[in-house]
């Protein structure tokens, strides 16, 4: 989960400018956006219960909205436009929108 950051991030950068769009960064960025969700519900299969984990209970008592949220952001990352900064720029919020929809619900606020 942590390698969503971090392809959100350079993705991000290209798209706000604050970065040099780079095609085979934002490739590479994208291909982990999209291989990374589209097994998320595998990594969460079992409940868990390592208290550092972050994950909320409801993940397991509300499995299906979960998937939903999971495939969510496989569907806006599959869809993201990386051959220009702009392509970009226009698909980060889908991408930006699916994982906050998630953590709101599923991920324990940070403190």
């Amino acid at each position: 989960m942590k390698s969503f950051g971090g392809a959100a991030k350079a993705l991000g950068g290209m798209a706000s400018g604050e970065v040099a769009y780079d095609a085979t960064a934002a490739e590479a960025a994208k291909a982990n956006l999209v291989a990374g969700s589209a097994d998320v519900h595998v990594k969460f299969e079992k409940a868990g219960n390592d208290p550092a984990s972050g994950a909320k209970p409801e993940i397991w008592t509300n499995w299906d909205d979960f998937v939903g949220k999971a495939n969510a952001l496989n569907t806006a990352a599959t869809a993201l436009d990386v051959a220009s900064a702009e392509g970009i720029k226009a698909g980060m919020g889908a991408i930006g929108g699916a994982c906050k929809d998630c953590h709101t619900t599923f991920r324990v606020a940070s403190k």
